[in-house]
């Protein structure tokens, strides 16, 4: 008999999961809570037509990328390679810097003794517990008390002491300053320990490999529906998969229709964010809402805006981040105009006004010129990178492998204490937790 294990989210790191324990002859059951396939790589309707729910860029290797190909078909995903893979920008004193999304303290008074700390710093060893401590240790106590520390607070609303050290790496990349020019820059980074904290003032002009040799694919504008096409490659795989059907945790055991999950299989692979499978997170975790404004624009903006988006570490803005989907979208109406998102994370239940972002965003895009603006009515709640929140999941995480029987528990969702956010965290961890978890079991 077949080993079975059971992937909790239809999430696209649930699906690449699935294709790869099936390929290695295990069967394979996908439990889903929503009606769809793709976690939030769907689209919502807006008065601007059908748009994203954010940035759908995919980060991959060359397993994941082909285990999407399986499952999609090549025609519809569309590749990039090299620093193409991830180009953004950033909003910060008071001053938009595309070629980086890092902090650019180039222009600060105070940018050759940050300079200095940096390169002082950069050879020690930075296990600190939470963020304050950890920045202070990366960038010397002038980048991280005037730099980092502050857009940390305005990005999560709460002191950094509070914060965990992976919080430089969860939404935000802060884990680097552009401090000098590029001559500078590519001189000083041929030191790895330097590259780790240095950021590159030109990211078109890399100084050798990006990424690792990662690439980036999105799914083209005549992909149809998503699911349809992962419901017949889940027929075509005998891979079952059950809608509107949530699993939780009670005394430490996961719960199905009232009886332990491990009844029912040999292992599990929790794809979707951990919280979401804990009955009274609302009341145990601390919470950040994420809201999305969408704006139209007259006319497309990438000459003006040449990134896919924009970190907005200004202290003074309530933006978190801007989209520009025409700059790595083909998509665009038949008069030219384009639709750009900003996304907001806020205390719960206190958004601000789509006035306010439009203020905001005409402070930063001055050439944008805005034709009409719509906020998405439901926000996505997120787990503030929080010490506090750290220690409920790992309580929930060691529970989850102790009483679970003989049925090993693997982990691949969002955890953003541990700077676990975007795709290419979740989507290689269930591929990593796939191998794990078919290696057990053969």
């Amino acid at each position: 008999m077949n080993k079975h294990v059971v992937i909790v989210g239809a999430s696209i790191g649930g699906l690449i999961a699935a294709a790869a324990l099936r390929c290695r002859g295990i069967d394979v059951t996908i439990l889903e809570k929503g009606n769809s396939v793709g976690g939030l790589y769907g689209k919502v309707d807006t008065p601007f037509g059908k748009q994203e729910l954010g940035m759908h860029v995919l980060y991959l290797t060359v397993p994941h990328y082909q285990h999407l190909v399986e499952i999609f078909g090549e025609h519809k995903l569309k590749v990039w390679h090299g620093y193409k893979v991830d180009i953004g920008g950033a909003f910060n004193f008071g001053k938009t810097f595309f070629n980086s999304i890092y902090p650019d303290i180039r222009e600060l008074p105070h940018q050759s003794s940050i300079l200095q700390q940096l390169v002082a710093n950069a050879s020690s060893v930075h296990h600190q517990a939470d963020a304050r401590a950890v920045a202070n240790s990366r960038f010397g106590a002038i980048a991280a008390e005037t730099v980092v520390l502050p857009i940390l607070q305005k990005l999560w609303q709460i002191e950094p002491a509070l914060l965990s050290a992976g919080a430089l790496h969860c939404f935000y990349d802060l884990r680097r300053i552009v401090a000098c020019d590029k001559t500078e820059a590519d001189q000083l980074k041929q030191d790895p320990a330097i590259d780790q904290v240095l950021g590159n003032p030109e990211q078109r002009q890399p100084a050798g490999a990006v990424f690792n040799g990662r690439m980036a694919a999105r799914f083209t504008n005549d992909s149809g529906d998503l699911s349809a096409a992962v419901v017949n490659w889940l027929h075509a795989q005998d891979i079952k998969i059950h809608f509107n059907t949530s699993v939780t945790i009670d005394n430490g055991q996961l719960i199905l229709n009232g009886a332990a999950l491990a009844k029912e299989c040999d292992a599990c692979i929790i794809a979707s964010p951990l919280p979401a499978l804990i009955p009274d997170a609302r009341s145990r975790i601390e919470l950040r809402e994420l809201s999305i404004y969408y704006f139209q624009l007259a006319e497309v903006i990438t000459a003006q805006f040449p990134a896919y988006y924009l970190l907005c570490h200004d202290t003074h803005l309530r933006s978190s981040r801007i989209v520009n989907y025409s700059a790595y979208h083909d998509e665009q109406d038949s008069e030219g105009r384009c639709v750009i998102a900003v996304e907001v994370l806020h205390i719960a239940g206190a958004a601000p006004t789509e006035q306010e972002i439009a203020i905001e965003l005409h402070n930063v895009l001055p050439f944008a010129s805005i034709l009409a603006s719509y906020k998405l009515p439901h926000s996505m709640p997120v787990p503030v990178p929080s010490l506090a929140n750290a220690a409920v999941l790992d309580e929930y995480t060691e529970q989850l492998q102790k009483n679970n029987g003989d049925m090993p528990v693997y982990f691949s969702g969002m955890r953003t204490d541990q700077g676990l956010f975007f795709s290419h965290h979740t989507i290689g961890n269930a591929y990593d937790s796939a191998l794990a978890c078919a290696a057990r079991l053969s």
